[in-house]
């Protein structure tokens, strides 16, 4: 039964707690306010810290909200974005009875005119060695105890570590470093508020996934961590899906035969067709050597390899309207190792082994293979030969990528 009591009055409690826990300010009337002002602002000195025993430090809190993403250069590192930095401290130079000024609990000071936290990013992306952050011509609300909350925002640029190892899925890390200027960490000391930083005001980027890694705090700056992941999905099906496309399309000239008479039409047609479209592509891939994208590597190997799959079908055609013997035996046995089928009868009836199976150890392919066959044949065997080695050339590299790029990433 107590314990139900306990229950039940705790519940009240803190029922009550939530509907009138948060008092709203109240600043009565303009001639009051006015009244406050003169009093609170006659002979304050800002340039002091406003605490009573100047040999204590004066307790800062801080904590930051990212609101939307500017802009990021993955090449320069350039990262710009709009961000809330709240502040929070008690000046001890602020008081007074809220009876003897019409009940008033608050005022609006002019920041101009009190003592605030010099605060500056210490990784700007301009070449001074620390950005500090404007706080001039607002006002900010103080309680008759002397708690100030002091709210910024604004666009902040810091510069960054760009990787485009695996663009584009490349992920990038940040860290925005907020310090007090001016004061040493035995005169103003930094404390983390909670929130620490968050991402509940955060726009969504089309582009980027921003998260928070971490949050490291010393008596005079706060680090927080960042992580920037690009979202690729418009890039695969507007950068890799096409690529793959022309790359099949390149591959399949040796399925074309020879008598259409259209092979060499149809393989420079799709090499030109690829080396544009690398071309528009290479505009979109970051321009940087440190580090040199891998997709700018294998744009570079499928280049090359479509030249040779253009040089291999020019030796085939060349080999296929010969009109001489085949006069090498390694060849002939090439042909047979190929398998061509639609051959097949024919090699049976005019082939005649003689040598019995455990002799064939050692023996060359003159001992083993004696027929005769057409260079078309040839040509036939070396447009399977191909294909298989382009398939694997082509397709691989882009496998071995993307296994990779899911393990690291």
């Amino acid at each position: 039964m107590y314990r139900t009591w306990c229950i039940v009055l705790g519940f009240i409690y803190f029922s009550q707690c939530i509907v009138f826990g948060a008092k709203t300010p109240k600043f009565s009337t303009l001639q009051q306010q006015k009244t406050l002002q003169d009093k609170l602002l006659n002979g304050y000195k800002k340039t002091l810290r406003p605490v009573l025993n100047q040999d204590q430090p004066l307790i800062v809190k801080i904590s930051f909200k990212f609101h939307t993403i500017q802009e990021y250069n993955e090449v320069s590192g350039l990262f710009a974005f709009n961000g809330g930095l709240k502040l929070s401290w008690k000046d001890e130079s602020i008081f007074w009875n809220p009876s003897d000024y019409g009940n008033a609990t608050a005022a609006r000071l002019p920041i101009d005119e009190i003592w605030i936290p010099n605060i500056g990013v210490r990784n700007p992306a301009e070449s001074e060695a620390f950005m500090e952050i404007e706080v001039a011509g607002f006002t900010v609300p103080a309680t008759n105890h002397g708690f100030i909350n002091l709210q910024i925002n604004g666009l902040i640029k810091i510069m960054c570590e760009p990787d485009v190892t695996y663009y584009p899925f490349d992920v990038h890390h940040c860290s925005l470093t907020l310090s007090v200027l001016k004061y040493e960490g035995y005169e103003v000391k930094l404390q983390l508020a909670k929130p620490t930083a968050t991402m509940h005001t955060f726009t969504e980027n089309g582009q980027w996934a921003i998260s928070i890694l971490d949050t490291m705090m010393t008596d005079k700056a706060m680090e927080i961590k960042l992580e920037m992941k690009r979202k690729s999905s418009f890039l695969i099906v507007n950068l890799f899906l096409p690529v793959l496309f022309l790359l099949s399309i390149n591959m399949v000239v040796f399925l074309l035969p020879v008598e259409s008479g259209e092979r060499i039409s149809f393989s420079i047609t799709s090499f030109l067709s690829f080396a544009v479209f690398i071309t528009i592509l290479t505009e979109k891939v970051p321009q940087t050597s440190n580090p040199l994208s891998v997709l700018s590597i294998i744009f570079a190997f499928q280049l090359a390899n479509s030249t040779m799959i253009l040089i291999c079908n020019v030796l085939v055609i060349n080999i296929y309207h010969r009109s001489c013997d085949v006069l090498s035996a390694c060849t002939v046995a090439f042909v047979r190792f190929m398998g061509q089928k639609s051959h097949e009868k024919k090699f049976l009836s005019v082939v005649d082994i003689k040598i019995k199976p455990a002799e064939d150890r050692g023996r060359s392919c003159e001992d083993i293979v004696d027929q005769k066959v057409t260079w078309k044949e040839v040509a036939y065997a070396l447009d399977k030969l191909f294909l298989f080695i382009f398939i694997c050339s082509t397709m691989l590299p882009i496998i071995v990528f993307i296994f990779y790029v899911t393990i690291e990433t």
